[in-house]
C-alpha cells in the first residue's frame, strides 16, 4: 500500500496531478 509514495517520488514536481492519481490509486487499493 505504498503506491502513492512511489508516485510522489516519481512526480515530485506534479503535486497537483499526483493528488488526482493518488485518489485513483487509493480507489484501486480499496477495491483490491
Amino acid at each position: 500500500m505504498r503506491h502513492y509514495e512511489i508516485v510522489f517520488m516519481v512526480h515530485p514536481d506534479q503535486s497537483e496531478q499526483v493528488s488526482g492519481m493518488i485518489e485513483r490509486y487509493t480507489g484501486s487499493i480499496t477495491e483490491a
